[in-house]
């Protein structure tokens, strides 16, 4: 002994400062995995393999009885049934405490002797091998607080304390072989062990940290350490203050107190991982039920403004419709304007007062719907419909009838523009709808008075073959070639024009609702010439 470990040959004091010193064992805390058959049968062998060892390295004397095996089998299956559970929840991080106890019951069986029978005995295997043990498992049980101290909780500043503690108590093992054969082991067992217990206290601030949210499993997780950490130093206590104990109570005590420890400590951290597991689902539940009900929001209002979209365009088609009839109505409004002045120059002024006042009725409404809502119609481009746009099945229409009817409506209008208004017309009859194409062709002829600043317009019916073709020409200002391109859609006019630029628009409109040819040709400063092909019959 003295020679090779440098203390007092044969010293009381060193065998029993190794002996008892290094009897603390302090559990991990659980986490993760799945049960294994193979644990527990190690768990069974391994106890029973030390059981039967009888060792009497550490103490004198020493015969193995029927509790060491109860002891270690009991021990290594908590390990094992421990580890099994960290792995079944794939909770990693706590296996580090399952180590932590791993290496506490080596300890044990370091200084019962159970090991160095095992390891076939010799001093250093008897003296050194727990010294190692026991600073190796200190320096891992420091390691242990700061890295399970969580992050936004006040304890953390103690974080940088416990990694240096971690250090320390590293350096013993790690720097053995420069002291070991100057230095006392008997001095070094000191420091060890103060920080071993250090370390056992301090495993009651982690679980501070957690958060639990039983009342119950807060006030054990944090007693649990405390409370066998202080009974392990009670024992201590009254041996060395008191008349003391005998070795194999010794065993005993630190026995039963490092298995309490164990179960209490690795029982709180499975009862943290279940927890914690069940706040897990919890949340994820409450995720999904919130991710359920904001997809629900999102169909409803998805629907809504399905809804309200198709809500938009059917009031756009209303008032497109709407505007369209307005603005004819303008010109059947002129003409009657032409035969109210007829009958006043007549002498009915009577019946012409009465005419006067309903046609500025009729006509302050179609203005005012014309210049209230055009703008909302040619915003939304609303086109009128086939069903919309005509008033019935095509008949035979004599095209002399419209030529009279075009020249009744427009002769007193172009006579006060100063325009002079011809009407041409070949015989013959065309298969049409009468109220769509009638529109077509006043809205022609009202747009040529209206904005071509012409002279003269010519309004005729000319035979093409099998088509009969409805023509307006003027000698007016004309159209440029970029909005003549353009002219045709709802909305657009001319520069000079002041109306909504819905003539033309209903015009293309209504031509491809009844499936006739319209062409519209002009030259800047020559004039406009457009062009609608009707079927004839015989």
């Amino acid at each position: 002994m003295q020679g090779e470990f440098g203390g007092n040959q044969g010293s009381g004091m060193v065998k029993t400062l190794a002996h008892l010193m290094l009897k603390r064992a302090r559990p991990g805390s659980v986490s993760q995995s799945r049960v294994c058959k193979r644990f527990l049968r190690l768990a069974c062998g391994l106890g029973t393999l030390v059981w039967a060892a009888g060792a009497s390295a550490l103490t004198e004397n020493y015969v193995p009885a029927m509790g060491d095996a109860v002891f270690y089998t009991f021990s290594i299956t908590i390990i094992a049934v421990s580890a099994a559970v960290i792995l079944a929840y794939r909770e990693f991080q706590w296996m580090a405490y399952v180590a932590l106890f791993s290496l506490l019951l080596l300890s044990v069986a370091s200084m019962d002797g159970n090991l160095a029978y095992l390891l076939g005995g010799g001093d250093f295997v008897v003296w050194v091998v727990p010294f190692l043990l026991l600073s190796s498992t200190t320096a891992i049980g420091f390691i242990i607080v700061s890295a399970r101290i969580e992050l936004h909780h006040p304890l953390a500043r103690f974080k940088p304390g416990f990694k240096l503690l971690a250090l320390i108590s590293a350096c013993f093992p790690a720097s053995c072989v420069f002291w070991l054969g100057n230095i006392s082991l008997a001095f070094m067992w000191l420091p060890v062990n103060l920080l071993f217990f250090l370390m056992l206290v301090s495993q009651a601030l982690p679980p501070m940290t957690w958060s639990v949210r039983d009342p119950l499993q807060r006030r054990l997780t944090r007693f649990f350490p405390l409370g066998f950490a202080g009974i392990a130093i009670a024992i201590q206590v009254v041996h060395y203050t008191g008349e003391g104990l005998s070795q194999a109570r010794m065993n005993e005590l630190n026995r039963f107190t490092a298995l309490l420890y164990a179960m209490s400590s690795l029982a709180a951290v499975v009862w943290q991982i279940v927890a914690n597991t069940r706040e897990k689902l919890k949340a994820e539940r409450q995720v999904l039920e919130a991710e359920r009900n904001e997809a629900q929001l999102q169909l409803a209002l998805s629907q809504a403004r399905s809804d309200y979209q198709d809500a938009l365009t059917a009031a756009s088609q209303h008032r497109s419709r709407l505007a369209t009839v307005s603005h004819d109505l303008k010109q059947p409004v002129i003409a009657l304007r032409h035969a109210v002045d007829q009958m006043q120059r007549a002498g009915q002024s009577d019946d012409a007062g009465k005419l006067s006042r309903a046609i500025d009725y009729i006509a302050s409404l179609s203005h005012a719907y014309v210049g209230d809502d055009s703008a909302d119609t040619h915003s939304n481009d609303a086109e009128l419909e086939p069903g919309d746009s005509t008033s019935g099945e095509a008949e035979a229409v004599d095209v002399q009838t419209f030529a009279q009817m075009l020249e009744q409506m427009f002769s007193g209008q172009a006579e006060e523009q100063g325009v002079r208004l011809r009407v041409v017309c070949a015989k013959g009859s065309v298969l049409v709808e009468p109220l769509p194409m009638m529109r077509v062709m006043t809205n022609l002829v009202s747009n040529a008075l209206a904005h071509a600043q012409a002279k003269r317009i010519v309004v005729g019916f000319r035979r093409r073959g099998a088509k009969m073709v409805f023509q307006v020409h003027d000698d007016g200002a004309g159209i440029d070639s970029n909005t003549l391109e353009t002219v045709l859609e709802p909305g657009v006019k001319g520069m000079d024009s002041d109306g909504q630029g819905l003539g033309l628009g209903i015009v293309s409109e209504l031509c491809r609702s009844a499936s006739a040819d319209f062409r519209l040709l002009s030259r800047e400063g020559k004039g406009t010439s457009a062009y609608v092909s009707l079927p004839m019959i015989d």
